[in-house]
């Protein structure tokens, strides 16, 4: 069994990381299985909304949010990941752009989704995407945040290269306090906050006992902010 992105982390945002988040998507391992379960947790994506996937890579989460029949943008700041998701997904309209200073007029989507993203950018360049995200997003709209969580022994293990190779480009992990805060001081309403056990059996068990009262035991963290009406 494949399973993801499990073992030694890409060193950069370049063309191996690309094809690894792509081949996940496609062959649909457990890692994806999960992550894209949590995305349609978070998002509820309804028939005709109007969608903005954040840091969308390979096009993975632009696509299977098109299965709902949303109209979905992609975009990314690589070129290659443009390039990457247009050619997976020809039908789709990937663009290549920075979170923090999105091409789009005010109040163009009805939600926004940042999955696997946030812990890839620092503080100052993480509440800009915030602030973009508040300004294109019409009133009661969300923006939905899936990442990992900081605390989680698993991003422990990785940090000091025991067992799991470092992940040099999580320049940006952070627990759910931190996140709540971040979307709160950008002018969100705390929606949802939620987390989510990992797919790696046994460890999934403890998670699923423990992880109610104990933060360290949440492998991803799922959070939602609203628009103000």
């Amino acid at each position: 069994m494949k399973l993801g992105l499990v073992g030694r982390a890409p060193a950069a945002y370049d063309d191996a990381f690309m094809a690894k988040m792509a081949s996940a998507y496609l062959e649909q391992t457990p890692w994806t299985r999960l992550r894209l379960s949590a995305v349609r947790d978070l998002v509820e994506p309804a028939p005709g909304e109007r969608v903005l996937d954040l840091g969308s890579a390979g096009g993975a989460v632009t696509h299977f949010l098109s299965t709902f029949a949303c109209d979905v943008v992609g975009v990314d700041a690589e070129e290659r990941a443009v390039g990457l998701a247009a050619s997976l997904f020809p039908m789709l309209r990937f663009e290549i752009a920075d979170a923090s200073d999105l091409p789009f007029e005010d109040a163009r989507f009805d939600k926004v989704v940042a999955a696997d993203l946030v812990e890839h950018l620092e503080d100052v360049t993480f509440e800009r995407m915030l602030g973009e995200a508040l300004r294109v997003l019409v009133p009661g709209g969300t923006v939905s945040i899936y990442t990992p969580n900081q605390r989680h022994p698993v991003e422990w293990l990785k940090d000091r290269d025991l067992l799991l190779a470092r992940n040099a480009t999580h320049v940006g992990l952070r627990d759910g306090r931190a996140l709540g805060a971040a979307l709160e001081r950008a002018g969100f309403e705390l929606d949802r906050v939620e987390w989510r056990p990992s797919f790696i059996v046994g460890l999934r068990t403890l998670e699923r006992l423990g992880g109610g009262s104990v933060e360290a035991l949440r492998y991803r963290l799922c959070l939602r902010g609203r628009k103000p009406a």
